[in-house]
């Protein structure tokens, strides 16, 4: 299951070793005001101080000692706490979200076991659920509606469809759920049923529906063949089956004789960076600068891989909008930069920061911002302050206010690989 929202971007696995949830400790006394302990048992405006431990002493020190700290802290609110205090890994938790606060950058950030998991199977490619998209914005009442099912999942053989309303998961309610609870409720074992329970747009009663959990593999590739032998392949986000789908895509769109190809980059948030240079290695010449990325002020640069460029004679045109992001921007302003093809749509959405994710021991994890990339000429991507950021398009079409069934961006694409084709204009060669 997946849900449609900002999905991790620009992230790339670099440490499957499970780190203990000491190690991040040693930052927690940054973050203890992440979560409140509470008032004391006897404030200053009741005319005394607040009251210490037995055996406690004032302390002469004017530095606070990371951990020595953060154990003080958790002792003292398991003493005298006078609440519900939530388990040490609640806590710890917190007081890790509350460190990360302090950082204002929306793209580092903890994830929770669930959440954590989540990941790592969308950057897997696979998960076992019932193969079922939801739509982000909740109903006024507090449900959740499906987006869209997957292609031979089993929530389109039990009869799923977009629109439907789900409003019970195994019999039990499930309006004003976080959305990341109802995820969990909903995935399970292999080969284990839920029965979802569900209303239908047009339907006065609540349906039933009774589904097998199996391995799902995340449809992130669409491709066919437009009109004058175009070819079409759109690119959902970077996991690690991008490349190899993005390949197959484009052997039997060849198979058929394509002639021009439309790379279709709109909503791609982004993923996995190294993915991001495997795709880009099919259009840009091998050894050529993919990217160049910025880390502690030491630049390096990520070049093209040999065994995947197509060559220099397919013409090529990119679709890009506002939510293309990230590793997608990668690819994008590489063949900007290379002029391997044109790109098509709206100045994208900005994101040229790279992450890294850090596996803790209870299974959640960290995502941290470790550097910024730039294009092959040294563009910078990442929007800031007076900074607009993104990649700008070759010729501009804007996105319609309302979907309807024209898509005047692809429209315009398909117009031009026709042209190009017919040899009415020149195609662009590699710079």
């Amino acid at each position: 299951m997946v849900t449609r929202g900002i999905p991790p971007i620009g992230c790339r696995p670099v440490d499957r070793r499970w780190i203990s949830l000491g190690a991040i400790v040693a930052a927690i006394a940054a973050g203890i005001a992440g979560f409140s302990a509470g008032p004391s048992r006897l404030s200053a405006a009741q005319g005394g101080i607040p009251e210490r431990l037995p055996g406690e002493a004032l302390s002469e020190r004017r530095t606070l000692v990371p951990i020595e700290s953060y154990h003080v802290v958790l002792q003292a609110l398991r003493r005298r706490y006078l609440g519900h205090l939530p388990s040490d890994i609640e806590l710890t938790h917190a007081a890790i979200r509350g460190v990360l606060r302090t950082l204002d950058d929306p793209f580092t950030r903890f994830l929770n076991p669930t959440q954590f998991r989540a990941l790592l199977d969308e950057n897997q490619g696979t998960f076992v659920g019932i193969g079922v998209e939801l739509d982000p914005n909740p109903t006024p009442q507090g449900y959740f509606r499906v987006y869209r099912t997957f292609e031979n999942s089993p929530a389109a053989a039990a009869g799923l469809r977009a629109g439907d309303v789900i409003v019970r998961v195994d019999g039990r309610d499930v309006g004003r759920l976080p959305l990341s609870e109802l995820n969990r409720r909903i995935r399970g074992p292999v080969d284990t049923r839920v029965v979802l329970t569900i209303r239908r747009p047009g339907e006065a009663r609540p349906r039933d529906l009774t589904i097998t959990r199996k391995p799902v593999e995340y449809p992130i590739v669409e491709w066919r063949m437009l009109a004058g032998q175009i070819g079409y392949i759109a690119l959902a986000e970077f996991n690690e089956t991008a490349d190899a789908k993005v390949g197959r895509a484009l052997e039997a769109l060849q198979r058929d004789g394509m002639k021009a190809l439309i790379f279709d980059l709109r909503g791609n948030r982004g993923g996995i960076l190294e993915a991001a240079i495997d795709v880009a290695s099919r259009f840009i010449p091998p050894g050529k600068t993919v990217l160049i990325t910025v880390e502690s002020g030491v630049r390096s640069e990520k070049v093209a891989r040999g065994d995947r460029y197509l060559g220099p004679d397919l013409p090529l045109f990119v679709l890009i909008d506002a939510d293309t992001a990230s590793a997608a921007e990668i690819v994008a302003g590489a063949i900007k930069d290379h002029g391997v093809g044109t790109l098509i749509g709206e100045t994208t959405f900005g994101k040229g920061l790279v992450q890294q994710v850090v596996p803790l021991s209870d299974r959640s994890g960290l995502v941290v911002t470790t550097a910024r990339y730039l294009t092959p000429r040294g563009r910078e991507v990442d929007r800031g302050p007076g900074y607009r950021g993104g990649i700008e398009p070759d010729v501009v079409v804007a996105t319609p206010a309302e979907a309807g069934d024209e898509d005047p961006q692809l429209n315009r694409a398909l117009t031009l690989a026709q042209e190009r084709v017919g040899g009415r204009s020149p195609a662009p060669g590699p710079r």
